[in-house]
């Protein structure tokens, strides 16, 4: 391949992406340009930073793609053994950096919840990505984490993927890396690399016929317990996930959750009906459905694995349009049914002067509710 095709004139007015040739690019990053080496050692395309532009000119920029050829033309390692990058000792793994990225940027989050899910993209869907020098993280390695979920789990895995990317970014912004952002990728490049999402729609909810059988159905297991709970509260997932002891008032039969782990940032109260109080099992403290870690809840997916397993066409997060259509068939008004789900249609003038959560009115609604769904038992 011919090399040494650009002149200083042509770098100096270059625009976009030009080559050299051999594999030495000259890549557009924002308002600034970098040096990136692309070659191939044991059938895996890499791509090495070599440098901006505006402190690597086009000679020393040649001068580095010549002692990587050299390296690997020898079988060696030229992330390992390159001289001009003996200087990158001080280049953190990529779960070091996330790490701090979350602990700078939770101040400015709303509430706790925001840093869970930040925690759970970084920690559990990137942890192919952990163990990573923050340099060395290519577009190939984004694609092997991201695979697995992005069709069945599609907006967990794009919450990732942006997430990843904004770690990738400040790193860049810092010199830490240089080149494109892996991880940013439109929606061409997306298809191309992952596969095509199925378009969004409803939750599959079980028709709530159905409910009574497969309630009785659920094992006495933690993942069994907290389905049964989310069921007869109508929760979100995530709720039900963190629920900790210190939210429940067993005497007055009232779960307060927090505005922090609420989608929208009010808090909710729920009235506990016996169904409720008998999933929770044992009163204890910290979290009530706990995971196999020490200080972790049940798994992200728990609940709904229980469900696969026994029906395997609706899911969790379904049960609370099962609940709805419930309410509406019995003939509860809007007034308690959406109160019941968190949800909140009344304008901003009404709800200054009907500051009531019907909580009292809506416990007989859930009293109900709860003896549908376990009258199968």
């Amino acid at each position: 391949m011919a090399r040494y095709k650009l002149t200083a004139g042509m770098v100096k007015a270059a625009k976009g992406r030009i080559g050299d040739g051999g594999g030495l690019w000259l890549m557009p990053r924002g308002d600034r340009q970098y040096w990136v080496l692309i070659y191939q050692r044991h059938g895996r395309r890499r791509e090495m930073g070599l440098g901006p532009l505006d402190a690597v000119g086009l000679a020393d920029a040649r001068d580095k793609a010549d002692e990587v050829r050299k390296l690997l033309h020898a079988g060696k390692d030229p992330f390992k053994e390159a001289s001009f990058r003996q200087i990158d000792n001080r280049i953190p793994m990529f779960g070091d950096y996330a790490d701090d990225f979350i602990k700078d940027h939770a101040p400015q989050w709303r509430g706790g919840k925001t840093e869970i899910g930040w925690k759970s993209s970084l920690e559990v869907h990137a942890k192919g990505l952990r163990k990573m020098p923050i340099n060395e993280i290519r577009r190939s390695d984004v694609v092997r984490v991201i695979k697995p979920i992005w069709k069945t789990k599609a907006e967990t895995a794009k919450k990732t993927l942006e997430r990843i990317a904004a770690v990738l970014e400040l790193a860049t912004d810092m010199e830490l890396r240089t080149g494109p952002n892996p991880a940013r990728m439109d929606a061409k490049a997306r298809d191309k690399a992952l596969g095509a999402q199925a378009a969004s729609g409803n939750h599959d909810s079980m028709p709530y016929a159905d409910l009574p059988k497969f309630f009785a159905s659920i094992p006495d297991s933690m993942a069994g317990r907290a389905l049964r709970f989310l069921i007869v509260n109508a929760n979100r997932t995530s709720e039900v996930r963190f629920a900790d002891w210190a939210e429940i008032d067993l005497a007055a039969k009232i779960w307060t959750i927090p505005p922090s782990r609420m989608k929208e940032p009010r808090e909710h109260r729920i009235p506990l009906t016996d169904a409720a109080i008998a999933a929770l099992g044992m009163p204890s403290n910290g979290l009530i459905f706990k995971g196999m870690r020490p200080g972790r809840p049940i798994g992200e997916v728990a609940m709904a694995k229980l469900l696969a397993k026994a029906i395997g066409m609706f899911t969790v997060h379904g049960f609370r349009t099962t609940f709805r259509t419930w309410a509406q068939d019995q003939g509860y008004p809007d007034e308690l049914a959406e109160p019941a789900l968190a949800h909140e249609k009344r304008s901003k003038v009404t709800r200054a002067y009907a500051r009531s959560d019907v909580l009292e009115r809506r416990r007989e609604m859930m009293r109900s509710w709860a003896a549908f769904c376990t009258s199968g038992i």
